[in-house]
C-alpha cells in the first residue's frame, strides 16, 4: 500500500467514525425527545384517571346504556384534542393506548397503597387543572 493510499484510508476511517458519531449522538436525541413526550402524554392520563378516581370526575362511562355517554365521548375529544396540541402526533395510536393503560394501572396502583393525598397524584392532578381541564370548559 502506497504512503498516499494508507492516509486515505486513515482519512476515510476518521471520516467514517466522525459520521457513526454524529449519527449516534442525534439518535440519542431523537429518543430522548421520545421519552419526554411519553412521560408528558402518560402525565396527561395519569391526571385525567386521578382526577377520575380521587375527585369522581364524571370522564368514565358506566355502562353500555350510560345516559352521558354521548357527553363523555365530547368530553374525551376535547381532552384528546388538548394533548394533541400540547405533544402532536409523536406517538403512534397503539403506543398511546399502551401508554394510556400504563397510567391507570400506576394511578390505581398509588391510590390504593398511598391514597390520593400522595404528592405524585397531587402533581398529575395540578396538571390535570392546570392544563386539561380548561379544554372541557370550552
Amino acid at each position: 500500500m502506497t504512503l498516499f493510499a494508507a492516509r486515505l484510508s486513515r482519512l476515510s476511517l476518521h471520516a467514517a467514525l466522525l459520521a457513526a458519531s454524529v449519527l449516534i449522538g442525534t439518535a440519542q436525541i431523537r429518543a430522548d425527545e421520545n421519552d419526554a413526550v411519553e412521560t408528558e402524554y402518560l402525565d396527561y392520563h395519569r391526571g385525567i384517571y386521578a382526577a377520575v378516581m380521587c375527585e369522581g370526575a364524571g370522564l368514565e362511562q358506566k355502562g353500555v346504556g350510560d345516559p352521558n355517554a354521548q357527553q363523555l365521548t365530547v368530553a374525551h375529544e376535547k381532552l384528546a384534542q388538548a394533548i394533541s396540541a400540547s405533544i402532536g402526533d409523536e406517538i403512534s395510536a397503539g403506543r398511546r393506548l399502551e401508554l394510556i393503560e400504563q397510567a391507570k394501572t400506576e394511578i390505581r396502583d398509588l391510590k390504593k397503597q398511598k391514597g390520593c393525598d400522595d404528592p405524585e397524584i397531587k402533581r398529575v392532578l395540578d396538571i390535570y387543572h392546570t392544563e386539561l381541564e380548561p379544554a372541557l370548559a370550552q
